[in-house]
């Protein structure tokens, strides 16, 4: 026994000798504590206000040296909402993100676990809701932009930057025993970053998102808003296929001005949606967003986001179309604290009956017409 406790201690020594002498690790806690109100001045034919729930998040992230340019990551994040300090993210404890691999200097990162795809990566870094605060989405999110949901059991490889040029590609594992590919997701993409210039470019697939990615998400307004028929109606899909791709960048006119445009195309297969006469349909949306940024003064921020949506809906040839115009206000009491005032426009056409900005309707419901105005405010932390 006292030869068991003392090598027990002699490798404990060992340990803590190698753990001094070998490159540095850390371990690096963060997260976002957003909250305020909006208001909405027709949700389902009436005004409504209540609390804003931000993308909140906190997460711990790490990373070991391990000598000659290798290094140890992890990332484990989860969501919550900061006015009732629920989970988001299907109450998943690190829904966010959960990941561990390597990172080398000359070839590269290797990840595995819960992860955002490439064109989360590398394209919605010039939309709204990344950028900003998230209130502004596409119609339904029908891009993922404002990060609905992750790919899980995820493989990814991240190239190191070449002259600022890099590729990426991801695969996910479904899991489903005697279906390799049921659920599964792959994803590549391409992003440069010299100077000022950004551009990028990325595709994802994912087989049966309802099922791989069971976040909540297929029970949005994505569906309930293309409709001609009562904005009130829930439409639960099941698609047995999900495409996201698209290109974007980023120019910086100085180090306070930013302009960005980005295109994605979005297409849903086999809908099963009966209600709509889609038991066998598919629906797909293009959006093109701009947006302009600038800093006023040093503490302050204001930026305009303009997305143009148009679908196609089929087998009925339903047309939708969507107008959305954001005006973005960011006052900085510190490098961390700030405080937000942003008002958004939609205007529904073509087709579409009924504008459903995404924040308005989750505290209140689609607009019973074509317009929809939302404001929103309150407060955001970063720690």
């Amino acid at each position: 026994m006292k030869r068991i406790c003392t090598t027990a201690l002699l490798l404990s020594l060992a340990a803590a000798a190698h753990a001094q002498s070998a490159p540095s690790s850390s371990v690096t806690l963060y997260g976002v504590v957003m909250s305020g109100l909006i208001y909405s001045n027709n949700s389902l034919k009436g005004a409504s206000i209540g609390t804003a729930n931000g993308p909140s998040r906190w997460g711990v992230r790490g990373v070991e040296d391990l000598g000659g340019g290798t290094k140890t990551i992890f990332v484990l994040e989860g969501g919550f909402n900061p006015n009732t300090g629920s989970a988001a993210q299907g109450g998943r404890e690190f829904g966010r993100q959960a990941y561990v691999g390597l990172t080398d200097d000359r070839f590269g990162s290797l990840t595995f676990g819960r992860q955002y795809d490439l064109t989360q990566d590398w394209l919605a870094q010039y939309s709204s809701p990344l950028m900003w605060n998230g209130y502004t989405a596409t119609i339904g999110d029908n891009n993922n932009f404002n990060y609905q949901f992750r790919t899980n059991n995820a493989v990814k490889y991240v190239s190191p930057s070449y002259r600022g040029l890099q590729a990426g590609l991801m695969y996910s594992f479904g899991g489903v025993a005697g279906s390799f590919g049921n659920q599964s997701a792959i994803g590549a993409g391409v992003n440069y970053a010299q100077g000022p210039v950004k551009l990028s470019a990325a595709y994802m697939r994912m087989n049966h998102p309802a099922s791989a990615s069971s976040e909540g998400l297929w029970n949005t307004s994505l569906f309930a808003s293309i409709s001609a028929k009562s904005p009130t109606f829930s439409y639960a899909i099941s698609p047995s296929s999900m495409e996201i791709y698209g290109a974007g960048g980023q120019y910086a006119f100085t180090k306070t001005t930013f302009a960005s445009l980005v295109v994605t195309h979005s297409r849903y297969d086999d809908l099963g949606v009966a209600q709509l006469g889609l038991t066998h349909g598919r629906a797909s949306y293009t959006n093109i967003e701009a947006n302009v940024s600038h800093f006023f003064a040093p503490d302050y921020q204001a930026a305009f986001d303009y997305v143009y949506t148009t679908g196609t809906i089929q087998p009925t040839n339903f047309k939708p179309q969507y107008h959305q115009f954001s005006l973005i206000n960011n006052y900085f009491l510190s490098k961390r604290t700030a405080l937000y005032l942003d008002g958004i426009f939609q205007l529904a056409a073509g087709d579409a009956q009924h504008a459903n900005i995404e924040y308005a309707s989750g505290s209140g419901g689609a607009s019973s017409t074509k317009r929809q105005v939302a404001i929103t405010a309150g407060i955001f932390h970063r720690f």
